[in-house]
């Protein structure tokens, strides 16, 4: 028993220690962020980039919307990537004025793809200082492009603007990604001096500027891995900052799908284990708080771990020691700082009410989650792309079609 209640101390320090370090980072980047400038003059321009599927009855508000933007007209454009679509998106995308890029010969897979495969064709052209990634449901603050102009001249790489879930006030399906969205894709942020409280790289709503394409090259700035292109743009000493004065409110409908557990798991060791050492010895080096604390941050647990070990021993406790114990105290203490801190990113991310009375439900989603992603299938990689070769005169390969070769008569010699 001695050594159960030993563990139990051990376990419940450890707990209270990562949620006071969760607290710091937050008031702390709070706290630093806080000061408003004047705007400097917008003189960048901008490719919003927008994955759509059969959204037909969406796209043109979409258009519309973003068309309506406070920012010079000359100086953005709407670019739409269809995938898979089969009804009449790409067309009204067209006569609301914004231009569509096709995949061609490819084939998209998903969004991610889609937007990467764009990014690769928008980098070989002069036109765009920055490019800003989008859904189809998504809706911008009126300031949105000049706020980016304006981080972009200081000499941000890339920005992330402000992120709120919207829809019906009034429905489950809002309530439970606003709930959701506070605490993914990380809920200890990883540059928190920059990010504030943020929950760390959302796709919807990051600017990429042309330089940093330009740097890295756009194959390594995938957007599908997250936490992996974050740790790949700490480790090039590359902040991603952060602006509350520019929001995007995402109205998807569908919550995003769940990744498997395994793939989730190895993908977070690897990170850890590759990346995790090396930034902190960096950031000791070099004195940098963001690198110091972004290689810390990938060997936390995550949310769901976090809750779930105080759930469990908040129960052992119960069993063991009785309610009025001071071990049960301390992990009721705990969960009630947990949800403080929920409510105090919902707050922040600008959740509907509706998201602080389903409050009490998170531990039930968040289990729903973890049942899902034991079930989800890991993600197929794309089929190869299958290249006729020719080998011309000379004897050298080239992976391009065929020409068609044309015969005729020889000319007559003359006699």
């Amino acid at each position: 028993m001695t050594y159960l209640a030993l563990l139990e101390t051990v376990v419940l320090a450890g707990s209270a220690v990562l949620v006071v370090y969760g607290f710091l980072l937050s008031f702390v980047g709070r706290i630093r962020g806080s000061g408003k400038v004047p705007l400097i003059f917008p003189r960048h321009v901008f490719a919003l980039v927008v994955p759509v599927g059969n959204d037909e009855g969406t796209i043109g508000r979409t258009v519309d919307h973003l068309r309506r933007n406070k920012y010079t007209r000359s100086m953005f454009d709407v670019i739409i990537a269809p995938v898979n679509c089969t009804d009449q998106t790409p067309t009204i995308a067209r006569r609301k004025g914004a231009v569509v890029y096709g995949p061609g010969n490819q084939r998209w897979s998903d969004a991610d793809e889609a937007v990467h495969g764009v990014l690769e064709r928008l980098a070989t052209k002069d036109r765009y200082d920055a490019y800003v990634i989008l859904d189809v449901r998504s809706r911008i603050s009126a300031n949105f492009l000049a706020v980016m102009s304006d981080r972009l001249s200081r000499g941000a790489l890339a920005v992330q603007s402000g992120y709120s879930v919207t829809g019906r006030k009034w429905t489950w399906n809002t309530a439970s990604r606003a709930l959701l969205s506070a605490l993914k894709p990380c809920w200890l942020t990883s540059w928190p001096l920059n990010l504030r409280l943020a929950g760390g790289i959302h796709r919807t709503g990051l600017c990429i500027s042309r330089r940093l394409v330009e740097k890295h090259g756009v194959k390594n700035l995938r957007l599908d891995n997250v936490p992996g292109l974050q740790t790949r743009l700490l480790r090039h000493d590359v902040v991603i900052q952060y602006t509350d004065q520019a929001w995007v409110y995402d109205r998807t409908r569908a919550v995003k799908p769940v990744r498997s557990t395994f793939d989730r798991l190895r993908s977070r060791w690897r990170l850890a284990r590759a990346d995790g050492l090396s930034l902190i010895v960096d950031g000791l080096k070099w004195r940098s708080a963001a690198q110091v604390i972004g290689g810390f941050n990938l060997f936390m647990p995550s949310f769901n771990t976090t809750l779930l070990t105080a759930l469990l021993f908040f129960a052992l406790a119960v069993y063991l020691h009785g309610v009025a114990s001071a071990m049960t105290l301390g992990w009721i203490a705990l969960i009630a700082g947990l949800a403080i801190f929920v409510v105090f990113r919902l707050w922040f991310m600008r959740a509907p009410i509706l998201a602080y009375a389903a409050l009490p439900t998170l531990p039930l989603i968040l289990f729903w989650q973890a049942v899902r992603s034991c079930f989800a299938s890991s993600p197929k990689p794309p089929p190869a792309k299958a290249e006729v070769q020719t080998e011309t005169a000379s004897g050298r390969t080239q992976g391009r079609r065929p020409r068609r070769r044309y015969s005729r008569r020889p000319r007559r010699q003359p006699s």
